[in-house]
């Protein structure tokens, strides 16, 4: 009896505490459930337009603070109420996480947007665009819409299964540690919406931990978490294939997400997306093959926080390499955890250091074999059954390319040359043929330097498609690819610059051999020019020298060049002057330099004239022709001729007056005769051997083959008129004398005319000369003479 009355105070005192717990954890149930707010246990968060969005975020976040804040955050996940996290989650966009880190790195993010959002003033709900009734009228949806003064973002999804949703962006997820440390200094709002203070702290008390795999770029165990499980996930996914096609919707995503853990601002552009594969691929190589700390070892986003008050914390080392995660410090990534410029454009060098290291084979999963897949898989379906088909030496890689490759490349090399100078050719053929004869044919010839610059890319396409080249054959072929088309494109712009030209001539309606014709045409290259060379310094930072280098050498080369190239710069002051000065013009017949032609074209050093009789081509530089005399026959106004007859001395008088008359006659209202300048004749000199007659006569207009016929008339002329009166010309006399001897002396010599004139009787000495001899040598033993000099 007495062992039941004490038995009995304990089951009583048992069965109270049992009641007790139960009503306790009932109580907490149906707290939990009260906390749904009346919404179907399985109803996920609202989405239907920003307002929603924003709200049901800001909802589900408060009650999952007071959870954590009424100790049931555990008890959450054994009701029947979807879990407050996952109703939080419900409102971002995921889609740029791995599936198997979106708990943990979208929680984390939520947590940061919520303490941004405690932080600063949200609008009210009639402010943000929310779902229109159903009687308004249509209206397009917004495709975004930003929390005002934040980079905060909820965007509209285009497709996928949550299209047509709101959520915040993945740009808003992805720096939300970023907006979070920038607002935390900020002091929690007092009035609008309910705040949920200290939500982020509390949650990692409750948990007992902190996220320590987010697979963001927030940190460095963010950023080295999201490129080693991208990088498995993408080699998983090619291994099931023999191929890397670059249009697969599902790889390339996944490739896109490795190179963007990757600081890639120091590759250059024209193969910036090879250099980012390829470093990605030897740094997986390498982190296969070393060590790697826990992820607690690894800084991540509590140790940046740890740091406050210090300073900043800016890069991390991987252990026992050189390979460097860097924050970034300005650019659109600014504040992002990175692998440096330096590690990636490094990365090969130290593939090659570790390559002799066997593959780790504890901790995380590696990727064995990764950068051989990368070197030798075909990038086309078509081109991976041929090269199956192939025999196994074709397959053996020499220089850094498969044999196959090789003999693809040395077959498109010479085939796209070959077809690149021909189109050129027959471009440049075709565009001085149809230069003059029609605008719409002029440019259409352009077409022939747009298909040669179309063939250096049409070649890189061939060989980043279905050769596959990788390493320094790669690297070669673009380089050059590039560089070609970069010159290509400097010639269209030279080309355009002419066609412009024209355009412009034709236009205006001046005349194309016009001095304004010349000046427009040398505006237009020296302008095509310029933007050549605009070209060549930004396809030069295409290419990877940076455009200061580029900058500084031209500078440099400017003054080597100007030194090295006075006259060429002495040539274009030339061509100013004339420019300026106009002493001739397209078309003129000038006289300069001892040449005679008709100028063809006035260029920017030199004028090129087209000889008169010979049609030689003379190209005259522009600084001479600024500087010597210039005649210039095409702007003569008439042709003047001035010409001497001579009549023999022994002409009487009364025919030389008569000769006289004659001529004049002739010439009296001649044809082409200016009556300005009538034709003068005149007895004007007694020569030693001859009377003298000047003509001097104009004929206009001057056109030189009528003057010749002109002058050929007159002439028969007066010979027929001479004949009629017995008047003679007078031809010169001339004399030479040998002398025999070496002797130096006067030789006196006397000529004795011995013909009989009528009417003249008696021998007649005619002149009598003492000059000197000139020694001749050893005289002319054929001569007949040998004694003295004779007369030829």
């Amino acid at each position: 009896m007495s062992t039941q009355r004490q038995v009995a105070p304990f089951i009583i005192w048992l069965t109270v505490g049992l009641a007790g717990l139960t009503s306790a954890a009932v109580a907490q149930q149906s707290a939990v459930v009260q906390q749904s707010d009346g919404q179907h246990p399985l109803a996920p968060s609202d989405t239907s337009s920003p307002q929603a969005t924003l709200n049901s975020f800001v909802s589900a976040c408060n009650d999952l603070h007071d959870l954590i804040r009424d100790g049931t955050l555990a008890l959450e996940a054994r009701t029947d109420v979807l879990p407050t996290t996952e109703r939080i989650l419900d409102c971002l966009d995921l889609s740029e996480l791995p599936r198997e880190l979106r708990e943990t790195a979208g929680i984390e993010s939520a947590l940061f947007i919520k303490e941004v959002l405690d932080r600063i003033e949200l609008p009210a709900d009639d402010e943000i665009p929310a779902t229109p009734p159903a009687d308004a009228p249509a209206e397009p949806p917004p495709s975004s819409w930003r929390i005002p003064h934040t980079r905060l973002t909820i965007a509209r999804v285009g497709q996928g299964p949550r299209a047509n949703e709101y959520l915040f962006s993945p740009e808003t997820v992805r720096r939300a540690v970023e907006f979070y440390r920038i607002a935390r200094p900020l002091p929690y709002r007092t009035e609008g919406r309910r705040v949920s203070q200290g939500l982020y702290e509390a949650y990692v008390a409750a948990t007992k931990k902190k996220p320590t795999i987010a697979a963001d770029t927030s940190s460095p165990r963010g950023t080295l978490t999201r490129f080693l499980n991208s990088c498995n996930e993408f080699y998983e996914a090619v291994q099931k294939e023999r191929f890397f096609h670059r249009a697969n919707p599902e790889l390339v995503p996944l490739a896109d997400r490795v190179v963007s853990c990757l600081d890639t601002s120091q590759l250059p552009e024209y193969a910036r997306d090879y250099f980012a594969a390829e470093a990605a691929v030897c740094l997986k190589e390498v982190l296969d093959r070393i060590p790697l700390p826990l992820p607690e070892e690894i800084p991540g986003v509590e140790s940046l926080e740890g740091t406050a008050g210090a300073e900043p914390f800016t890069r991390w080392q991987v252990p026992g390499t050189q390979i460097t995660i860097s924050r970034m410090q300005d650019g659109p990534r600014r504040g992002e955890f990175l692998f440096s410029a330096e590690t990636v454009s490094q990365a090969p060098q130290f593939y090659e250091r570790f390559l002799s290291r066997p593959y780790r084979t504890e901790g995380r999963e590696v990727s064995e074999g990764f950068y051989e897949w990368w070197l030798s898989s075909p990038a086309h379906p078509l081109v991976a059954e041929w090269v199956a088909a192939l025999p196994d030496w074709s397959r053996r890689r020499i220089l850094g390319a498969a044999i196959w490759q090789w003999f693809g490349l040395l077959l498109m090399i010479p085939l796209a040359l070959a077809t690149m100078a021909l189109v050129s050719r027959i471009g440049r053929s075709r565009g001085e043929q149809t230069r003059g004869r029609g605008l719409l044919r002029y440019w259409l010839t352009l077409l022939f330097p747009i298909v040669a610059m179309l063939i250096p890319l049409g070649f890189k396409y061939f060989v980043g498609t279905y050769l596959s080249l990788r390493g320094d054959a790669h690297y070669v072929t673009n380089f050059c690819a590039d560089l070609i088309f970069l010159l290509a494109v400097m010639a269209l712009i030279l080309g355009g610059s002419s066609r412009v030209a024209e355009t412009t001539i034709a236009l205006r309606r001046s005349p194309s051999s016009g001095l304004d014709a010349n000046v427009i045409r040398i505006i237009c290259r020296v302008l095509g020019i310029v933007a050549a060379a605009v070209v060549f310094l930004e396809g030069g930072r295409y290419l990877g020298f940076p455009i200061t280098t580029l900058i500084a050498s031209a500078g440099i080369g400017g003054l080597a060049l100007a030194l090295s190239a006075q006259n060429v710069i002495k040539g274009m002051f030339g061509t100013l002057t004339i420019l300026l000065d106009r002493p001739y013009r397209v078309g003129d017949r000038i006289i300069a330099c001892g040449h005679d032609g008709i100028v063809e074209e006035i260029g920017l050093r030199t004028t090129r004239i087209r000889a008169f009789l010979t049609d030689h081509l003379v190209s005259l530089p522009n600084s001479e022709m600024a500087e010597t005399q210039i005649e210039n026959i095409g702007r003569r106004k008439h042709i003047r001729r001035m010409t001497d007859l001579h009549i023999p001395l022994d002409t009487p008088r009364e025919n030389v007056a008569s000769a006289v008359a004659i001529i004049r006659a002739a010439l009296e209202n001649h044809e082409g005769l200016d009556p300005e300048f009538p034709p003068r004749v005149y007895f004007n000199e007694f020569n030693p051997d001859s009377f003298n007659i000047r003509i001097i006569c104009w004929y206009s207009p001057p056109q030189l083959w009528d003057y010749y016929a002109f002058c050929e008339k007159i002439n028969m002329e007066i010979f027929a008129a001479f004949e009629d009166q017995g008047v003679q010309f007078s031809l010169p006399v001339r004399q030479t004398y040998w002398k025999h001897d070496d002797e130096q002396g006067p030789l006196e010599i006397s000529l004795v005319d011995r013909q009989h004139r009528s009417g003249r009787d008696g021998p007649k000495e005619v002149a009598t000369s003492s000059t000197p001899a000139t020694n001749s040598g050893n005289g002319n033993p054929g001569n007949g003479n040998p004694g003295g000099g004779h007369p030829v």
